[in-house]
């Protein structure tokens, strides 16, 4: 195969296809018609010689083929490359150039970040400017997911950061127990054997019914009554206020569990959380991604104030939310 410097669009346009998946929608989305962008995918086809993308089973969209998947990371990292060659300042401008970002992480992490991110991209008034969550990265291949462009940025705990990624510290983060208001256990403080007596929900993506706060209570000799296991962070707040449930999530969590929830103070001591932002090396020097970055990280320091001395994590003061005695 010889390309040419010609042969350049007929790349964005297969980096637009293996996308969407979708011949009628790359088109919209590249501002050419649909007969158009078939004959560049005939070409293509030519090209590689290899179908590229073909027909749906279920007659919805396109399958790319093995050679497209394994093209598809380095191709959108050499567009990516490219695309900073022509803006030699790196500039992003979030009110006016289109970009859309994938963003993975624990069920907390994305339950925390999704509304202030989302609010900020209202804001700024472009609906070029898009965003994809997905809650629970247990048992992913998160590098593989980086490398086929499926994922641009992982919120996770510290320690949960593969060793080969970029990443950067966003916030420590305590945790606390939230109940519905008007729970028959009422509002006083939390004793230890109320805390492991009541009925415990979880939030786990593989549907596991105990966690790291459960290897925590093993080793003070205790265990906590855990009944429910839910797929995604958005039913913990419906399923508490609707049922006699507890659940124990990071703190900055709370205000993101909608209305009639309460917070309480764990009654044992344990570890704050931190969460960082992890990216691949390929994404680091995107002008886009980098302005990503950086909003995050403007929008931690609006959920908490980090503090450090001497590298360590100081717990942060309590929210108002939080009831009965825990200052």
């Amino acid at each position: 195969m010889n390309l040419k410097p010609s042969d350049l669009p007929l790349l964005v346009s297969l980096d637009m296809l293996l996308e969407e998946r979708n011949v009628t929608r790359a088109a919209s989305k590249l501002h050419v018609s649909q007969p158009a962008l078939s004959a560049q995918l005939a070409r293509l086809r030519r090209l590689f010689n290899d179908p590229l993308l073909v027909p749906s089973e279920t007659g919805r969209g396109m399958v790319p083929t093995p050679k497209a998947e394994e093209m598809a990371a380095p191709l959108r990292d050499a567009l990516s490359q490219l695309g900073t060659l022509a803006d030699p300042g790196g500039a992003f401008d979030p009110v006016r150039d289109a970009a859309t970002f994938r963003i993975a992480g624990s069920t907390s992490a994305v339950g925390t970040f999704a509304l202030p991110l989302i609010q900020s991209f209202q804001e700024k008034g472009n609906r070029a400017l898009k965003v994809a969550f997905r809650a629970g990265y247990e048992d992913q291949d998160v590098l593989g997911l980086f490398e086929s462009g499926e994922i641009d940025i992982l919120l996770v705990p510290n320690e949960d950061v593969p060793s080969s990624l970029k990443m950067r510290q966003l916030m420590a983060d305590e945790f606390v127990m939230v109940q519905r208001a008007g729970h028959p256990r009422g509002t006083h403080r939390l004793s230890v054997e109320e805390y492991c007596s009541l009925s415990h929900m979880v939030v786990s993506s593989s549907g596991r019914l105990e966690g790291l706060l459960d290897q925590h209570l093993k080793q003070r000799g205790l265990a906590r009554d855990v009944l429910v296991s839910a797929s995604n962070g958005e039913s913990i707040g419906p399923m508490l206020n609707a049922t006699d449930l507890v659940c124990t999530v990071p703190q900055s969590m709370f205000d993101s569990l909608g209305a009639g929830i309460e917070a309480y103070a764990l009654p044992f001591d344990i570890p704050d959380t931190a969460l960082a932002m992890a990216w691949h090396s390929r994404l680091d020097k995107q002008p886009a991604h980098r302005w990503l970055r950086e909003e995050l990280t403007r929008i931690s320091r609006g959920l908490h104030p980090t503090r450090h001395t001497g590298g360590q994590i100081y717990p942060f003061p309590p929210l108002e939310h939080l009831r009965d005695g825990y200052h």
